[in-house]
């Protein structure tokens, strides 16, 4: 049962009155209402009241212009009893809610700086920006160790793979968010990154023995709970290791932990010594839904240990799954006043009985100005030079680069040969990625002689983008032509380099190309100093990931 007097509620006799008190005056249908944490897509009053009929504990707004942001919190707050969450995703900044919210930089460009501080001011960015609205809980840090290179959901979310690494920068990152009047979300528990696969598709697996996990994710997750972390999510993730080194039968060792209750109560209350408030991730995801049947799904979660169910399939089937699994017994009384009085005492830490404590201080010009310059002291001490085996390095005013284009969009490959235009260079886009569907091309495009080619340009670039992002199998590099037209069958013809805005493993791919460069992320200061950089060579990022590329069995000896 939870002490809300201890770390992280830390409670006085005051705020745990508030508690008993808030909870003694809610009937059951209340009761039942505080346990779901709705998404939220849209400030229209209708739609707003129709996420208020079950009186749900919280709602997660995705990313929405700062006005309509402030209109649903606001309307949402004015017309509950009880005060509720509002979360979003900020895992990179602000713009986790807000549209125009500042991007810091996610997980693995924070890293990449080597500099903890910064992960501080992601955090307190983050929390300052969304507080102003009323956001008051970020889905954050990603505590995921990226051990997969093929992993397509944890890459640039992480903060690499490097065990210190991500604990000093995970545990700046909650202390900016929590020293500034937030709450935050440490996962996704028990750890993504091992799997190749998206648990929104399936229920992945960390495969880690238990005493591997425990020195590697276990102590990532220790060390944040120790500083203070006030909440946990807990991913569709099995870790049959665990169930193998205690010899547990009684449930299935794959079952993902938003569902076990002996990952849960066994190794998150017990074992890690959690005392904050636990939900699950997502529960209109694959690695959830396709375990059983929604109906006894819905209920199982709670029962087996989680305080919140995130998101719903359909919200009023999923609350009569909730009450009737409550009225059945599979929720005990116990279990939900244990998970009522995390809720209500996390609302009651953040000072939630108070209406003046619900929405933040508005953030001033000098605020968004020192905002806008830790982002950009983020870009210039991230990008990092990954190798140059063939001192291409600086490049020369008016060189002639050639762009072949494996960006997802289109902004922001304008973006970047706007500013190698404005620095003198000239750019053209290469477009050899043809096949039998330019017959015309295709064979012009084939029979080019190598001289030709090498009037293209002085230099060929590789500009790759691709971004972790859900419900996909691979983020790696698709050539697109069906003989290899745009394969990098020319490097050495003419100097060829690649540069990743996204996943910093695309030299997989590239693996023949002497000269790369990984940036983590496409935002605009990013660019401006990748363009900056090619000319200066000034290079201070340091790689958060290894780059050997093997393929990942369980084996963690190559990190130790």
């Amino acid at each position: 049962m939870v002490d809300l007097k201890k770390k992280p509620f830390n409670l006085t006799d005051e705020q745990i009155n508030w508690v008993k008190k808030i909870k003694d005056s809610m009937s059951i249908e209340e009761k039942i209402g505080q346990l779901f944490l709705l998404v939220g897509v849209d400030d229209n009053e209708m739609y707003l009241k129709s996420l208020l009929k079950n009186k749900p504990g919280g709602v997660m707004f995705r990313p929405l212009p700062k006005k309509k942001i402030l209109n649903a919190h606001k309307y949402l707050q004015d017309n509950s009893n009880i005060p509720l969450f509002l979360a979003a995703n900020l895992e990179a900044g602000a713009d986790g809610l807000v549209e125009d919210g500042t991007f810091i930089g996610n997980n693995m460009t924070i890293a990449a700086t080597n500099d903890p501080s910064l992960a501080y001011r992601q955090g307190e960015v983050s929390i300052k920006e969304s507080l102003e609205v009323g956001g008051n809980m970020a889905f954050a840090p990603v505590i995921d160790i990226n051990y997969n290179f093929e992993n397509p959901i944890s890459n640039t979310r992480t903060y690499g793979d490097n065990v210190e690494t991500i604990k000093k920068m995970s545990v700046e990152y909650v202390n900016g968010v929590q020293e500034n009047g937030g709450s935050v979300t440490i996962k996704h528990f028990p750890g993504d990154g091992c799997d190749g696969r998206d648990q929104h598709l399936a229920t992945t697996i960390n495969c880690l023995s238990f005493k591997d996990w425990d020195k590697t994710y276990g102590d990532i997750y220790r060390t944040n709970i120790d500083n203070g972390a006030t909440g946990m999510m807990v991913g569709h993730i099995a870790l049959p290791g665990y169930f193998k080194e205690f010899n547990i039968k009684d449930e299935d060792d794959h079952i993902p932990a938003s569902l076990s209750k002996n990952l849960i109560g066994g190794l998150v209350r017990e074992r890690l010594n959690f005392n904050g408030l636990v939900m699950t991730d997502a529960t209109l995801m694959a690695g959830f839904a396709s375990f059983g049947k929604r109906e006894d799904l819905v209920p199982m979660s709670i029962a087996n240990g989680n305080d919140m169910f995130l998101f719903t399939k359909n919200y009023d089937e999923d609350y009569k799954f909730m009450m009737q699994g409550y009225e059945n017994g599979i929720i005990s009384e116990e279990r939900l006043n244990d998970a009522l009085d995390r809720i209500l005492g996390l609302k009651a830490k953040l000072n939630m009985d108070k209406k003046e404590c619900l929405f933040g201080p508005k953030m001033s010009k000098e605020d968004m100005d020192l905002h806008d310059s830790y982002k950009k002291d983020v870009a210039n001490k991230a990008i990092t030079l990954v190798k140059d085996d063939q001192k291409l390095l600086p490049l020369k005013e008016k060189t002639k680069i050639g762009i072949l284009d494996f960006t997802d969009d289109k902004k922001v490959l304008d973006n970047l040969i706007d500013e190698l235009n404005k620095k003198g260079y000239q750019t053209t886009i290469l477009e050899f990625g043809v096949g039998f569907d330019d017959i015309e091309k295709f064979v012009e495009l084939s029979n080019m002689s190598i001289e030709k080619t090498k009037e293209l340009a002085d230099v060929f670039m590789y500009v790759a983008k691709r971004s972790p992002a859900s419900n996909n199998t691979s983020i790696r590099i698709k050539y697109s032509s069906f003989a290899g037209l745009d394969a990098p069958w020319f490097i050495n013809e003419i100097p060829t380099m690649y540069v990743s805005l996204g996943s910093p493993y695309h030299g997989f791919d590239f693996a023949n190309v002497k000269t790369g460069i990984n940036c983590y992320n496409s935002d605009k200061n990013t660019i401006k100093e990748l363009v900056s950089k090619l000319s200066s060579n000034e290079f201070y990022g340091k790689s958060p990931v290894k780059l050997d590329y093997k393929y990942f069995s369980g084996d963690i000896s190559p990190w130790k």
